[in-house]
């Protein structure tokens, strides 16, 4: 038969390995949060001299099934140059990508793709055309992919060829997220700048004055809302349902 004080400690440990428990989940939930929150660099791209040629934001952000990323430059052009990514796996299909590429608030032209080795499809407003990675240099491909071109933004190859030579000075390999760039590149197949410009790319600090812009409009790319210091949320465009204003219930 158990005392009272046999009772007492076994609740105690009972509670202690409660609490225990309860903790691991709260950590584990921070943690699967933290993972999910989206993440932002920030970068600039200077000349020899160290002045500015143009400042880059990073957003990207992943869940158990997605990864998304969003790049924006900002200086080297006229208009925001905006490089979308969107990478979903599914236990049927497998692995699909869907790449973006934009001027501005312009229509974007848009890539996708399964498994590598499969077909690539490019897509304008008007039109969609089908080709193979490898065949991209053919002329029947950079042919209709100029179509494509024409039909989207037709700016959109002289920005490309501006980032292109930015590249070269920087004398970086292309990543993933540039792939749209590659494709466009090939199109005039323009021959490699025989002297580019030095580049050279700097961390940019937070606190430079168009840091918040900057991140913001990386952020707004990649989907994420999110409201600048000494600017109120645009409740505008929000949802009605779940709404709840102060002194107010939406039913």
């Amino acid at each position: 038969m158990k005392t009272a004080r046999g009772r007492g400690r076994g609740r105690l440990l009972f509670h202690s390995r409660n609490l225990s428990a309860l903790a691991m989940i709260l950590a584990a939930t921070r943690s699967a949060r933290a993972d999910d929150a989206p993440r932002v660099t920030l970068e600039r791209i200077v000349d020899g001299r160290g002045n500015r040629v143009c400042d880059i934001a990073k957003a990207s952000v992943k869940s158990e099934n997605e990864r998304r990323s969003a790049w924006v430059v900002r200086g080297l052009l006229k208009s925001d140059l905006v490089l979308n990514r969107q990478v979903r796996r599914d236990s049927n299909t497998g692995e699909s990508t869907v790449d973006e590429l934009r001027l501005g608030d312009h229509t974007p032209l848009r890539f996708e793709s399964g498994a590598p080795g499969s077909r690539v499809t490019a897509a304008s407003p008007a039109s969609t055309f089908r080709y193979f990675d490898v065949d991209v240099k053919r002329p029947t491909v950079r042919c209709n992919l100029s179509r494509l071109v024409e039909e989207t933004d037709p700016d959109l190859l002289n920005a490309v060829a501006d980032y292109g030579l930015m590249k070269q000075g920087l004398g970086e390999a292309y990543g993933p997220e540039e792939l749209p760039v590659l494709s466009l590149l090939a199109v005039e197949k323009r021959p490699p700048h025989p002297s580019p410009p030095i580049r050279k790319r700097n961390p940019l600090s937070e606190e430079a004055p168009e840091a918040a812009e900057l991140k913001a409009a990386a952020l707004a790319a990649l989907g994420e809302e999110v409201v600048l210091p000494g600017k109120a949320a645009d409740l505008s465009r929000a949802p009605v349902d779940g709404l709840v204003l102060p002194g107010r219930a939406v039913p």
